[in-house]
C-alpha cells in the first residue's frame, strides 16, 4: 500500500469512528490557503479541526508523536480561519492517531485508534 493510500485509509476509518461517537462531518480535506483539513466536524456545537495521522509500522514513532510544533501551529491557524468564519461557535483541535497492527502487514484492519481531544500547541 503506497504511503497516500495508508493516509486515506486512515482517515476513511477515523470519519468512520468519528461518526460512530456523534459527530457530524462537515468537510473532508478541506484546503484554506496553505494548509489543509483533514476533517472538519461538529461535536455538539463546537466544530473540530481534526488532523488524522496513520503509521502501519512504529519504526519512526507512533503516529501521534509525528505532529511537530509547526503542523500543530499551523492546525491551530486554521481553526482560527474555521472560527472567524463561524462566529460564536467554540473551536478546537483533535488528533486522531491510526496505528495499524505490525502484524498486519500495513493492512489496517485492526488498527488501533487514539483520539485526543483538545490538542494545544
Amino acid at each position: 500500500m503506497q504511503a497516500q493510500d495508508i493516509g486515506r485509509a486512515g482517515e476513511a476509518l477515523a470519519r468512520e469512528y468519528l461518526a460512530s461517537i456523534g459527530y457530524e462531518i462537515l468537510e473532508c480535506n478541506l484546503r484554506l490557503g496553505r494548509g489543509e483539513i483533514d476533517i472538519l466536524a461538529c461535536d455538539g456545537e463546537a466544530l473540530v479541526v481534526v488532523e488524522v495521522k496513520t503509521r502501519c509500522s512504529a519504526a519512526f514513532g507512533r503516529p501521534e508523536e509525528q505532529l511537530t510544533a509547526d503542523k500543530l501551529r499551523t492546525l491551530h491557524r486554521l481553526a482560527a480561519r474555521v472560527s472567524a468564519a463561524n462566529p460564536g461557535a467554540p473551536v478546537r483541535v483533535d488528533v486522531v492517531a491510526v496505528m495499524a497492527d505490525a502484524a498486519s502487514g500495513g493492512s489496517l484492519v485492526g488498527a488501533a485508534l487514539t483520539h485526543l481531544r483538545g490538542v494545544m500547541v
